[in-house]
């Protein structure tokens, strides 16, 4: 904002128009009015006192002793006690004008105010006091009564100008041409303030409008920083979780073509050893049924052939118990062959889930710790065995039979 715009005048606390006896009078401020009083006291001071000619000026001068009082009040009431202040503010204004405009105090920068002054620099204040009570008469019950020769020229000469007593044509002519001047200063002053008045409001208003424009151009270029952060931050943050999802993505990219050889073996083992469950189990119960009907069959044979009275032949209870102790071995070969595979099916399922689950952790990014990652793919990556008992493979012998039974 520019120097104009800083030193924008304020608005006027009141205004008052005292015509051709002091013009406008638009007070800015408490110590405006204060200087305005003060100024007319001053040029007063001069003034006899009691004296009748004078009671109408010194009316007048209670009335701005008055105005005095009511600017101090104004001073103690501006913050503490606003309303007060306003009241106090309206008495002044009401003051000023019954000083200058009912009681017609000359105001000392009227021509009258500077014809008094005039008077009294060239005679002496005696007389310019009478010459200024003619045209401030006392009011009625008091008289002017001059008893000096200073006295009587200045209440002569007032009674000459005001009355215009001794009138000649030049003078006439001279008095009528002042009087207009007169008239027209005070159109002058008065317009002068409504105008001045006028070009300070505009400069107010332009100065508040200035004012916002500029408020609202700096919260523009606030609110477009702020928001430039914003972004910034935000975009920042973006591409900081695009990174770790990208790193993330990679790094389970990685992890699962590293895998996915591990996890097609064990499927496929899964497939294999479920498939080969299936083809066992079937055996198993199948031969457990044949070898059934077989003991069946050789012991109806046996027993068929064998009366009461006679001892079985000793060649073929040798043959049932050879037939049913392989018959036994074979099936619980088959058995064990067929829960082999059953758990062999279970691990590799097992290990496929694992390898499943592990990745779907790294995606989500919930295996951030390097122990945890360990810990399942040690789980994931045991020794596997074959299921196979080793000891199955030929029926024990007698000896270790008794060996067997000794020890227990």
């Amino acid at each position: 904002m520019n120097n104009s715009q800083n030193s924008s005048p304020k608005e006027p606390l009141f205004t008052v128009q005292l015509l051709e006896n002091g013009g406008g009078f638009s007070p800015k401020s408490i110590d405006q009015i204060n200087t305005f009083i003060q100024t007319e006291v001053s040029f007063w001071s001069w003034l006899p006192h009691s004296q009748n000619h004078v009671v109408a000026i010194r009316n007048g001068l209670n009335n701005l002793n008055h105005i005095v009082n009511l600017v101090n009040q104004a001073r103690l009431n501006i913050d503490a006690n606003p309303t007060q202040y306003q009241n106090n503010l309206t008495e002044i204004q009401n003051f000023i004008r019954s000083t200058f405009l009912d009681l017609k105090l000359p105001h000392s920068s009227s021509t009258l105010g500077k014809r008094i002054e005039a008077f009294k620099m060239e005679q002496n204040a005696e007389g310019a006091s009478y010459f200024a009570s003619v045209f401030c008469p006392p009011p009625q019950g008091h008289h002017i009564q001059p008893l000096t020769i200073f006295a009587w020229h200045g209440l002569v000469e007032g009674l000459i100008e005001k009355f215009n007593i001794i009138q000649t044509s030049p003078k006439g002519r001279k008095n009528s041409a002042e009087a207009a001047y007169e008239q027209l200063k005070g159109k002058t002053e008065v317009l002068l303030n409504d105008k001045t008045n006028a070009y300070e409001h505009l400069h107010r208003n332009f100065a508040s409008i200035t004012e916002r424009i500029n408020l609202a151009s700096n919260e523009q270029i606030t609110n477009f920083d702020d928001a430039q952060k914003d972004r910034i931050t935000t975009f920042a943050n973006l591409l900081e979780s695009h990174n770790k999802e990208l790193a993330a993505l990679r790094t389970t990219f990685r992890e699962e073509l590293a895998l996915r050889a591990p996890a097609d073996y064990w499927e496929t083992k899964r497939k294999k050893h479920t498939r080969n469950a299936w083809i066992t189990g079937i055996i198993s119960f199948l031969s457990i049924g044949a070898s059934g009907l077989g003991l069946y069959w050789l012991i109806g044979n046996l027993l068929k052939n064998t009366t009461a009275t006679l001892t079985p032949d000793s060649w073929r209870v040798a043959f049932l118990a050879l037939a049913g102790l392989f018959a036994i071995w074979a099936v619980r070969l088959i058995v064990r062959m067929f829960l082999s595979n059953l758990h062999l099916a279970s691990d590799a399922d097992e290990r496929v889930v694992m390898v499943k689950t592990y990745l779907s952790l790294i995606e989500g990014d919930q295996l951030s710790s390097i122990e945890d990652r360990q810990l399942i793919l040690k789980a994931l990556f045991r020794p596997s065995t074959d299921g196979i008992v080793k000891d199955e493979g030929i029926p024990p012998s007698f000896l270790e039979f008794v060996s067997r039974s000794s020890k227990s």
